[in-house]
């Protein structure tokens, strides 16, 4: 899976600005880890905290651009950290060497698996070779943009949210754009992905054709099942960033955005051989 970025300087901008928010996959990371693999690192930004983090764990990032991967070997060195290092390699690569994680993270990746890959198939990809690489009892910990299965299909309260957002006009061409990637904005599946990408005017070329929200929860824990894994974990919230600025733009109010989401977190536990049942 590769993509070409028009602007690299605004995609790691805004990859990096969220950090505090990311590093709440922190609390994930099995503390008895000693090997962890991030994967779609970027420029490290969140791979090195984490490494500050964890200075007893060891940390490869890896990444299919050039420039990012050099970034973050740059990050490393300035900031002393010997205990993380970074390569510019696919995923399934790893699987011929003897090395094994005992966790594999996703940070704000997998939906470009699906938009830049093959869809759902690069995502089931990606997680089955993540599995493979974990040692037993490892975790793999999915921090993206997750909304529910029920949100497909739900029209409890859109008319009004899609209302309020069809009233403000500058934003009328962007919406005529999104739907025709995607659907018209019916369900709160559609609202609340249409409502995380409208501000990113500036990438709007590459940001209206990437599918922020591809994998339900629900799609992922029959991913984990079909993988034999445990889930561990499943978490969804509405970042306050993001509350406020919905609640300016269009004067949402707390009953209206009370299904609306922004993050969520996942996370699996690969089984041992005689815990699973046959």
């Amino acid at each position: 899976m590769e993509t070409t970025i028009s602007d690299k300087e605004i995609y790691l901008s805004r990859m990096s600005k969220p950090l505090q928010e990311k590093l709440r996959v922190a609390k994930y990371v099995p503390t008895w880890a000693k090997r962890v693999l991030d994967v779609g690192c970027a420029d490290g930004t969140v791979t090195c905290a984490l490494a500050k983090l964890f200075p007893d764990t060891q940390f490869l990032g890896i990444d299919l651009d050039e420039e990012f991967i050099k970034k973050a070997e740059e990050r490393a060195k300035e900031e002393g950290l010997s205990n993380v290092s970074f390569e510019r390699l696919y995923l399934r690569d790893l699987l011929a060497r003897p090395d094994k994680f005992d966790a594999v993270i996703f940070i704000s990746v997998l939906h470009e698996f699906f938009t830049y890959g093959e869809g759902v198939s690069s995502v089931l990809k990606a997680l089955a070779d993540a599995h493979e690489l974990l040692n037993p009892k490892g975790e793999i910990v999915i921090r993206d943009m997750i909304l529910y299965e029920y949100t497909r299909h739900t029209v409890f309260q859109t008319d009004i949210i899609s209302g309020k957002i069809s009233a403000v006009k500058k934003l009328q061409p962007l919406l005529l754009d999104f739907e025709k990637y995607f659907n018209p904005i019916k369900h709160l599946y559609e609202i609340n992905h249409f409502l995380l990408k409208y501000m990113y005017e500036e990438n709007w070329d590459r940001e209206s054709k990437e599918h922020y929200v591809p994998v339900t929860f629900d799609e992922y824990e029959k991913i984990f099942d079909l993988l034999g894994m445990e889930l561990q974990l499943k978490d969804s919230y509405l970042i306050p960033f993001l509350k406020e600025k919905w609640q300016t733009d269009f004067e949402l109010t707390e009953d209206e955005m009370a299904g609306l989401k922004s993050t969520g977190f996942i996370v699996a536990k690969k089984l041992t051989v005689d815990t699973i049942s046959v």
